[in-house]
């Protein structure tokens, strides 16, 4: 007895074994495209395994490419009658007749097929409900989309739910492009469950970025806020069009109306404002918060929309350069009133931080800026990651003030606390460049190359650039001493000593004319007439960047500066357009492209939105 089941297992697996081996020799000719050859491995496996579905396409494959079409009809006619449960096999058999050029056996067996399905769910067979969908999935294989839709739309009609086979139909409804159904069927399932909302979002993203439909989608929102004015799901859905379509005062206008009709005490006014201000939208997230504002003091929102307006126009100062002294003196005053309300603490530490800088870059009281970051830094219950970030801020103070042994201290404490993260890298970067500043080009360096490959693209990035700079430019002693002097040159820019920068740049083409340094220097004094405000000389030393050393390692960069200077300073949309599309088309590795692709359509929208406005 035991010999006998041990030969029975040799046997079995012996042939387990061969047959493994014949799966592999087919697979083998089928991926080389010897047809003919698989072909007779596959028939005899598939007698075998009859159920093998694997095994059966690529038999049947094998025949279609050998247009032996009369064979490929008795295989599928064969698996047809054995398996009437799998729609797979009864499609095959429609798509031969198609190829054999018998167009209405291929529309009778079709038309049965779906007729069978819908059969199948009325006559309450277990499991059958999913055979509309197996039978829908197994013509879009075949690209017979009108099929795949019969079928789904039939058996939802006879056997309801309204919302039945619904993602079925919307993805039909995206392979044949027919959107209007897509955003039908999509507002007919938030009818049905809210939850889906975020499903639904997903589901039409792709028409906001192709600009396809979405009017008729804003349209159909619309319609169904009116006719359903109690399932806010629909609100919350049109907002997000808006959003998406960059239309921030209509969906200030949603957002406002939401949170009174709801009285969530402008839960959606915050969310729109952090929107706008990533969007740099600023006159929007301020009427956001200014409108949170007015809804009192004991709104749950009230403090981070007293705090979100103060950054606001802190970033209006900061990143515009849009500003009066006397709005800037105001902009101090507002931030002072705010803390002498809410106190100094861990929840108002941004406006904090906030505040210094506009004493240290803008208001030029050092003093004042430095103490805020020492109280910060020794403030209780501070997130260690927040202390380390405002002791670099107070680095950067320390140097202004030329204290620089205080500034690398500080640095270097920050490098170790946060050795391997962006934080103590970019500590690394800061004290490599304070050691650039000093003329110090060989430790600068050396620190500079181990950052190249910091985690943080942007510190690599960096790093390079300024690496690469230091090593073309220091070969010789003549040029260790222009770069000596173009990096004092930076140093009084990073100091706000403006003038003294512009002054001892234009004195660098003299003293060592004709240097590798030129495109740098032009570079800098951008920088510094943009600080200046002189916007119309920035312009001509950028595009001087652009037009002369195209490419060069800051061409991108000055490029992007210029699409800025465009689109904040100038009011030159149209200019701002084209340097953003040189960048993303251009510059296609630029660490800038991300931004310039999201600002770029940010302005087309806006154009093409002012066009349509116009008569």
């Amino acid at each position: 007895m035991r010999s006998f089941l041990c030969l029975f297992i040799c046997l079995y697996v012996t042939n387990a074994f061969a047959q493994q081996a014949e799966d592999e020799l087919a697979a083998q000719f089928f991926y080389n495209e010897e047809y003919d050859k698989a072909e007779i491995l596959y028939k005899k496996l598939l007698k075998k395994n009859p159920e093998s579905v694997y095994i059966y396409q690529n038999y049947l494959e094998c025949l279609l490419k050998q247009k032996s079409l009369n064979e490929a009809e008795k295989v599928v006619s064969k698996q047809v009658k054995k398996y009437k449960s799998k729609p797979l096999y009864v499609v095959d058999l429609g798509y031969v007749y198609g190829l054999q050029g018998k167009e209405k056996e291929k529309k009778k067996v079709y038309e049965s097929a779906v007729a069978d399905a819908v059969d199948a769910m009325g006559n309450g067979q277990t499991g059958l409900v999913s055979f509309p969908e197996q039978l829908a999935s197994a013509f879009l294989s075949k690209q017979e989309y009108g099929f795949a839709k019969s079928a789904l739309i039939k058996a939802r009609k006879a056997y309801g739910p309204a919302t039945l086979f619904a993602q079925n139909l919307i993805d039909v409804y995206r392979l044949t492009k027919d959107y209007e159904s897509l955003i039908n069927e999509c507002l007919l399932v938030l009818n049905f469950d809210a939850n889906q909302l975020a499903s639904t979002k997903a589901n039409l993203v792709f028409l906001v970025d192709t600009d396809t439909k979405i009017d008729y989608l804003q349209e159909k929102a619309s319609i169904y806020v009116q006719k359903y004015p109690e399932k806010t799901v629909y609100n919350e859905l049109l907002l997000w069009v808006f959003v998406q379509q960059k239309k921030f005062n209509a969906a200030f206008r949603q957002a406002n109306a939401m949170d009174r009709r709801n009285k969530t005490e402008g839960k959606n006014l915050i969310d729109l404002a952090i929107i706008g201000l990533s969007n740099k939208n600023y006159a929007v997230a301020i009427k956001c918060y200014d409108k949170i504002i007015e809804f009192g003091e004991d709104g749950y929102f009230y403090l981070n929309a007293k705090m979100g307006s103060l950054e606001t126009n802190y970033k209006l100062v900061s990143e515009t350069g849009q500003f009066t002294p006397e709005e800037l003196t105001l902009l101090v005053n507002r931030y002072l009133v705010v803390l002498d309300r809410f106190g100094r603490n861990p929840q108002t530490a941004k406006s904090m931080k906030q505040l210094s800088d506009l004493y240290i870059y803008y208001t030029h009281n050092l003093d004042s800026g430095v103490n805020i970051l020492e109280e910060l830094i020794k403030m209780p219950r501070l997130q260690q990651k927040a202390r380390g970030t405002y002791k670099l801020a107070l680095g950067d103070a320390m140097l202004m003030k030329n204290e620089v042994w205080d500034a690398t201290l500080l640095y270097g404490q920050v490098d170790k606390a946060f050795k391997e993260d962006p934080l103590g890298q970019e500590a690394k970067f800061r004290n490599a460049k304070l050691s650039f500043y000093r003329g110090d080009f060989d430790w600068s360096k050396d620190q500079l190359d181990v950052l190249k490959t910091a985690t943080s693209q942007l510190i690599s990035n960096n790093a390079i650039e300024l690496s690469l700079l230091i090593k073309d430019n220091t070969g010789l002693d003549s040029s260790t001493e222009a770069m000596a002097a173009f990096a004092h040159a930076q140093l009084l820019l990073f100091q706000n000593k403006l003038d003294e920068s512009l002054e001892e740049l234009n004195q660098l083409p003299f003293k060592y004319p004709k240097h590798a340094l030129e495109d740098e220097i032009y570079f800098v004094k951008a920088q510094i007439y943009e600080k200046q405000r002189k916007y119309a000389k920035a312009e001509e030393y950028y595009n001087t960047v652009v037009k002369f050393f195209g490419d060069d390692i800051l061409a991108d960069n000055a490029l992007y500066a210029l699409a800025q200077l465009y689109d904040f300073q100038l009011n030159q949309p149209e200019n701002a357009l084209k340097m953003y599309e040189k960048i993303i088309f251009d510059y296609n590795s630029s660490l800038f492209v991300v931004d310039a692709r999201k600002r770029y359509k940010v302005l087309k929208n806006s154009t093409q939105t002012q066009k349509t406005q116009q008569p």
